[in-house]
Parts: structure tokens; sequence; C-alpha cells
């Protein structure tokens, strides 16, 4: 495996944190990103590694932040937050705000990569998506719609880009176990609330005993390794079988299935 340099998105902690950490272990450069580099906890600051401020929400950041990365041989989109609330409460300022910290973002940091990665005929883009973009999550609309958008324009691109050298991968992790908020957005008095809090409790269950964010560096790994890597990894405790079971069983079933996971009915 070569190595060189790679871009990670939110890496302040987390996945980003663990993806940062475990790539320059292997020797490769790293430039991680988080919206305030200077205000990073000593214990969240990995030596060694450069980071790069970038407000992920904000859309005019992108060019900036690719400027300063400089030549780019993996990028590693990961930033992104886990709102949880009812669909129907959702409000529009906030439906954008999270579309484009999880998907425009990325897509945007992509373009602005993709060109010197085209003209020097190699180069590798992951996606860091979500089992959610594959089986219904019960209060998690917002993230599961952008973490499915993230994978079919991954899909897309990874035809277009395969004549230049360039790979392009999504992984899937299924219930890691790190510090990513749940931001609440419910309206006072909403008639959703009994039902928010209990797949919220069970969420945060669910997230406690997960498998380390380690899961998903080393699937990073896997993915630089192979000579022809598949479009799609799950990641996590039981991957092959959860991401085996979501995508062959009927979606009644899956549905059925992740109801009764978040107990949606109490």
């Amino acid at each position: 495996m070569a190595y060189g340099r790679v871009l990670v998105t939110g890496a302040s902690q987390g996945i980003g944190r663990a993806i940062a950490e475990t790539m320059l272990a292997e020797g490769w450069g790293v430039v991680a990103t988080c919206r305030a580099p200077d205000k990073l906890a000593p214990a969240d600051r990995l030596d060694g590694v450069t980071y790069l401020a970038f407000e992920a929400t904000d859309p005019q950041a992108t060019a900036e932040l690719a400027r300063q990365a400089g030549e780019v041989d993996v990028l590693i989109n990961n930033a992104g937050a886990s709102p949880i609330g009812p669909a129907e409460e959702a409000l529009p300022a906030k439906v954008r705000e999270h579309f484009q910290l999880n998907l425009f973002s990325a897509i945007q940091l992509t373009q602005a990569i993709l060109p010197g990665m085209r003209e020097r005929r190699q180069g590798t883009v992951i996606f860091i998506g979500s089992m959610r973009s594959e089986a219904p999550s019960p209060f998690s609309s917002l993230y599961s719609a952008s973490k499915a958008a993230i994978r079919s324009f991954a899909q897309c691109l990874r035809m277009e880009v395969e004549e230049y050298g360039i790979k392009v991968c999504v992984i899937a992790p299924i219930f890691i176990r790190t510090r990513l908020g749940q931001e609440l957005l419910m309206r006072t008095g909403s008639p959703y609330a009994a039902a928010v809090d209990r797949v919220r409790a069970s969420r945060a269950r669910q997230i406690a005993a997960a498998a380390p964010a380690g899961v998903v560096a080393r699937t990073v790994l896997s993915i630089l390794r192979a000579r022809r890597p598949r479009p799609l990894y799950f990641s996590g405790r039981f991957a092959r079988l959860q991401g085996f079971l979501t995508q062959h069983l009927s979606r009644s079933g899956v549905e059925a299935i992740m109801a009764r996971r978040f107990n949606l009915k109490g």
C-alpha cells in the first residue's frame, strides 16, 4: 500500500479521530479538520496531525479548505451530525443546515479535490455513510435521508471516475461507540414526545454497548489495501450479518425489526 496524504473531515473525536490516528500510525501524512483547532482539547489532539478549521455548515468554507489541504491522495468525508426528532416537525432551516453538514459539504469538498486526483490518475474517496441509509430508523429522517443521498452520489461518482484511477467507496457504520450528539429537534408539547424519548433512550443504550470507533478505521485500511474495493462496506459488530439481513429481507421485515429494536411502540 502506497502512503501519501489523507484528508479527514470531522476528526476532533469519534470515528474521524480514530481514522486520523490509525492512518498516522500506518505512515500516512494526515490533515484533519474540526470547527476550531485552536480550541481542541489536548486529549483530542494527535501529535503529527495537521489540523485545519472547517465549518461544514458554511457553503463558502470548502474552497479554502481544499486550498489549504493541498495535494490529497485519500479524502475521507466523515463530518456530520445525527439529530433526532419527528419528520413532521423538522423546520426548513434545520433541514437545510443538516443537509449542508451531512451531504452538501461532502459533495462540495469532493468536487474540489477530484481535479487533482484526476490529473494524477489516482486517489481514493471514502464517504462515511450509515446503516440508517439502508434501514428505516424512527425519528432519524434528516440523518437517514442525507446518508442515503451520500450513498447514491458515491455510486454514481464511482462509475464516472474509475477510468481515471480513482476509487470511491462508502462505509456504513452500524452503531459505533462515539460522542456524536443527538440534537433534539422537537416542538414543545409534541404528540411524538413519548415515542421520541423511548427511541432516544434505546439508541443511547445501543451506542454505549457498540463497537469502538477503531473498527471503522480498520475498514478504511481494508479499502486502501484492496486492489478493487467494493462500493459499500458495513462496519461494526456483526456487520456482515446485519448488512446481509438489511439487503435481503423484505423492506417490511426490516421495518418491523427496526421498530422493535428502537422500542418505537413501547
